[in-house]
């Protein structure tokens, strides 16, 4: 009878210790290499947004850039992780900004100034809405998640599409 109790005790221990295990790194972001914009977002402390990306919707690619400030040139690694990306090679023009704890690549159409839509960078979904004040319920912009094109399980950052019909013209 004892020796059964112990190997009951030892299966479910073992299964316990399992589960904790396989439970313990699920909460933790992945860090892409050689982009700092992935680590900065993980390190931030946790806060109210950083920059209200929905009041930004419907701006001209100028208006964005008073908003954002002014845009910096690509990093290296950024455009390579787009260039990867399906179909970003259509895409009229980009400008990359970076706004309080935020990157924020922009595309839009050089002919009319108007931006198609935002790709805020970064690993965390939720930290990246926070800091954006987005809503997944918001009825003027869709949310997409985009992956990383040769690492389809680790999230690259969220775009963020204006829906024409309900932004102000």
């Amino acid at each position: 009878m004892g020796l059964q109790r112990v190997i009951s005790k030892g299966i479910a221990g073992a299964a316990l210790v399992g589960l904790v295990a396989a439970c313990s790194h699920s909460a933790e972001p992945v860090q892409e290499p050689g982009h700092s914009a992935v680590a900065r977002a993980v390190a931030s402390p946790p806060g109210r947004a950083a920059v209200a990306v929905p009041a930004l919707l419907g701006l001209s690619i100028d208006d964005l850039g008073r908003h954002l400030g002014a845009p910096r040139p690509m990093p290296a690694s950024v455009r390579a992780m787009l260039s990867e990306l399906p179909g970003t090679d259509s895409v009229d023009s980009t400008r990359f900004f970076r706004s309080r704890h935020l990157d924020v690549v922009v595309s839009y159409d050089a002919a009319t100034r108007r931006f198609n839509d935002l790709l805020l960078l970064g690993p965390d979904e939720d930290l990246l809405m926070q800091r954006a004040g987005l809503s997944a319920e918001a009825a003027n912009y869709l949310l997409l998640p985009v992956f990383h094109a040769r690492r389809p399980t680790q999230l690259l950052g969220l775009r963020v599409v204006p829906i024409p019909s309900t932004l102000p013209q």
